[in-house]
């Protein structure tokens, strides 16, 4: 009997210690983290589709824990501000540069324990090779890419290079996205190839930013209609407003693959990618499992559903080769093996939040270029 209790003692005093610091107890039979809610913000559309198609469940069956997502675009940030003191909205979020670097510095989020998410080291190097990541932030995933994209209806020989909506026969016909990360890029692509240098986009927001501010402003009139969202830009094209333009990759990609009067364009000289990332949140009683869910994300598994149904660049090369070889339409767009990689970058954030350039930048934009001053 003496025995019998002592080891009951020893049990009950492993499993608080378990507990206290904050494992889950190992029960036999049960799973990790039995009882658990996780709760995730994913952007909408194909990302929410995807993530609630072939992640949320085996993730849950896994792990025992129930996921609770929320999706949106803009949304989540004033969510989590609104939260209690220690006691946030969501556990674990994607988010980008324009809301998250603001939010790192102003302590709403925590860096991440790369112990905890080796399917990370499986991510190609140029996408890692990032503050966000190399410090600990968060995990870089592969986003949309800038495309052009064009209704076939309306024009016969679709545009092949960035300088090609600058053609005369498409005057007054083109739309670009309303905020300046991608369309300022846009318009630095634009000048580089009108001056002869296609392809060289940075080096030339990085010689003169003021130059390129210019050139968008004195060529503003190019643009049609200003879309807010990709969906609105494919809708736009499709009902003939517009004949086409520069956008997000997705909802082109998806529109062409399903049938539609669309064709879409990467031009030669190469693109950039929207940057987003997967971070915890600063507060959160979850963070082991938040990195559990960070890290089963890039499972090769998972990875490969990432481009073939969600048709989003495939960071993980394993899982990219295998989603080339499953879809012919991700081996013809999406990036399959390093050297398409290397010809694809992220917007360069750095470069808009250098100093005060982000407020500067976005006065200019909304003054003399969305509203012509």
């Amino acid at each position: 009997m003496k025995k019998t209790i002592k080891r009951r003692a020893v049990l009950k005093g492993a499993l608080g210690g378990a507990m206290a610091l904050g494992f889950p107890a190992v029960v036999r039979g049960a799973k990790p983290y039995d009882g658990r809610v996780l709760s995730v913000f994913s952007y909408a559309g194909p990302w929410e589709k995807t993530i609630k198609a072939h992640m949320i469940k085996p993730f849950e069956e896994a792990t025992g824990a129930r996921v609770k997502l929320d999706v949106g675009w803009w949304d989540m940030l004033p969510r989590l501000k609104a939260s209690p003191p220690g006691q946030p909205v969501y556990d674990v979020v994607i988010t980008d540069p324009t809301q998250g670097f603001p939010s790192i510095e102003e302590g709403l989020f925590q860096k991440y324990d790369p112990a905890n998410v080796p399917n990370a080291a499986n991510i190609y190097q140029g996408l890692q090779d990032n503050w966000i990541q190399k410090e600990q932030w968060g995990v870089n995933v592969g986003a949309a890419m800038m495309v052009l994209a064009f209704n076939t209806e309306m024009v016969s020989d679709v545009p092949q290079h960035w300088t090609d909506v600058t053609r005369s026969d498409l005057a007054g016909e083109i739309s670009m996205y309303d905020s300046l990360y991608q369309s300022l890029y846009a318009f630095a692509m634009i000048k580089a190839g009108l001056d002869g240098r296609p392809g060289e986009a940075r080096a030339e927001l990085e010689k003169s930013l003021d130059d390129v501010l210019a050139f968008a402003k004195e060529n503003r009139d190019l643009v049609r209609l200003w879309w807010t969202s990709a969906g609105d830009f494919i809708a736009k094209t499709l009902q003939k407003e517009v004949a086409g333009g520069i956008v997000h990759s997705v909802p082109a990609f998806i529109a062409e693959d399903g049938g539609k009067p669309i064709k879409s364009v990467i031009p030669s000289e190469g693109t950039a990618s929207v940057h987003v990332f997967w971070t915890i949140t600063e507060g959160t009683r979850e963070k082991r499992l938040a990195e559990e869910w960070m890290n089963w994300f890039y499972r090769t598994d998972f990875q490969t559903d990432w481009g073939t149904v969600a048709k989003l660049p495939v960071g993980n090369l394993e899982a990219a080769a295998m989603a080339a070889e499953k879809s012919p339409f991700y081996k013809r767009f999406l990036p399959a093996t390093v050297e398409d990689w290397e010809r694809i970058s992220y917007y360069p954030y750095d470069i808009y939040f250098a100093g005060d350039n982000w407020k500067r930048l976005n006065d200019f934009w909304d003054r003399e270029v969305l509203r012509k001053g």
